[in-house]
């Protein structure tokens, strides 16, 4: 197996890492959850309001639709109408003259077979006489009447009243599941949001972050090589042309060393290799060679 060459290794990407320019990756995230959470708030309200409408409107349609009427007990009639009570007997009532008699204080009728008149009653009797009823022993017994159809009618009538409540436990389920489907969404997208701004900010700010490590490394005159940068990472023909301009300032160095030691070779063959200023040569040649290794 072939080894992977200098040049093409790059760093792995960790979670660790991900925060390279926390200033630049949290201010743009948070910017982007932000507007994020403001849509969907205004989104989840307007959902909810329509929610609300359609639940009440629904359970106004179904409180239109009345239940069968229950029966009545003791109706007799079709209309669920009840019997009318038995009219009363009221007692100590003044006696009523008996067929054929007269009124008190009338006349008496002619007798048509004896031709005589009866006897008038005597004028100081003014007061009515009573009848007095005496009950010994006396019980009553109601039995209610039922229509033939009480059963199945009851039975509709309850049937219908526990459907319309399902109903509308139902309905009212339905716009608490819309709410929480809502509210879920709405974390779910919100922590989604924030997990990918943070990844994606770092696709940006880790090229950016390894330009300025070398641009502080080159201040310090160390010339490292410069390395690819890892899959996904965006910047990449800012960074090509970055690691184009180290590898030339790389070539140049490698000149003025090649320069410097071809004035030290004829330095040495003209008998000069102790002079100072080849001297100095050689210690500028030593540290062109130490940044670029």
């Amino acid at each position: 197996m072939t080894a992977k060459p200098e040049a093409d290794r790059g760093y792995k990407r960790s979670w660790k890492n991900l925060l390279i320019n926390k200033r630049y990756q949290l201010r743009f995230t948070l910017f982007m959850v932000g507007l994020s959470a403001l849509l969907m708030v205004g989104l989840g309200a307007w959902v909810m309001w329509v929610a609300d409408e359609t639940t009440a409107v629904s359970i106004t349609s179904l409180r239109g639709d009345a239940c069968p009427k229950l029966p009545a007990v003791g109706a007799t009639s079709a209309d669920d109408e009840p019997a009318l009570p038995a009219p009363s007997m009221k007692l100590d009532e003044p006696d009523s003259p008996a067929p054929g008699s007269a009124a008190p204080g009338s006349a008496a009728p002619v007798d048509g077979a004896a031709g005589s008149a009866a006897a008038p009653a005597p004028a100081g009797d003014t007061e009515p006489r009573h009848v007095t009823v005496q009950i010994d022993e006396s019980s009553m017994t109601l039995t209610p009447t039922l229509p033939p159809d009480f059963a199945d009618r009851a039975t509709a009538h309850w049937a219908c009243e526990l459907r319309q409540a399902a109903t509308y436990e139902k309905l009212e389920r339905g716009r608490m599941h819309i709410l929480w489907a809502m509210i879920a969404t709405g974390v779910v997208l919100v922590i989604g949001l924030a997990l990918y701004g943070i990844k994606m900010t770092h696709r940006v700010a880790g090229p950016l972050f390894k330009v300025g490590l070398y641009l502080h490394k080159m201040r310090d005159g160390r010339f490292d090589k410069v390395y690819n940068l890892r899959k996904g990472d965006q910047l990449v023909d800012f960074y090509e042309h970055f690691k184009a301009a180290h590898g030339g300032i790389v070539a140049m160095q490698q000149d003025d060393i090649a320069r410097i030691a071809q004035v030290i070779a004829a330095a040495d063959a003209a008998g000069l290799g102790q002079h100072p200023a080849i001297a100095e040569l050689r210690e500028l040649s030593a540290r062109k060679e130490k940044s670029i290794e």
